[in-house]
């Protein structure tokens, strides 16, 4: 068996792995996950045309991208702690009614979705404001406190 195919039943395997073990709330992952990959190679390239191709830079870029996936985690186990803790009769109400995962992918996409847009902007290439202004207001929606 030679290595393209290896990779592909790795791969494969990966992805019907994932699929399973997220069962519904892959898409929440996968917006995330996707905005996070085109976010890190347009910042490569910006990068590299614009300040040189820093290694270190990039690291980091990517052990942000990390955490960030951490934190949607988290969000989806408060998520289904609440619901397990509430559904087994443990006598207290869940502080909010509103699901932490979603919300936590949510801006986890419109973060990485304005940051796009910037390093398309430093390759060069024009972005309509309206698409950054719609963007910046769903980011400062997220972070309002009621």
């Amino acid at each position: 068996m030679d290595g393209i195919t290896k990779f592909k039943i790795f791969f494969t395997a990966a992805i019907t792995a994932a699929g399973t073990w997220l069962g519904t709330i892959w898409h929440y992952f996968a917006f995330a996950l996707a905005a996070m990959i085109i976010d890190y190679i347009t910042g490569i390239m910006a990068g590299r045309i614009n300040e040189g191709l820093q290694s270190g830079k990039a690291f980091k870029g990517l052990e942000k991208k990390i955490g960030m996936l951490l934190f949607l985690f988290l969000g989806f186990l408060i998520d289904g702690a609440f619901n397990y803790f509430i559904g087994a009769g443990f006598p207290f109400e869940a502080p909010f009614h509103l699901p932490i995962g979603p919300l936590v992918s949510a801006w986890v996409f419109i973060a990485e979705a304005i940051s796009v847009c910037e390093n398309i902007e430093r390759l060069g290439a024009p972005i309509p404001k309206v698409i950054t202004n719609l963007l910046k207001k769903s980011k400062s929606n997220i972070y309002e406190e009621d």
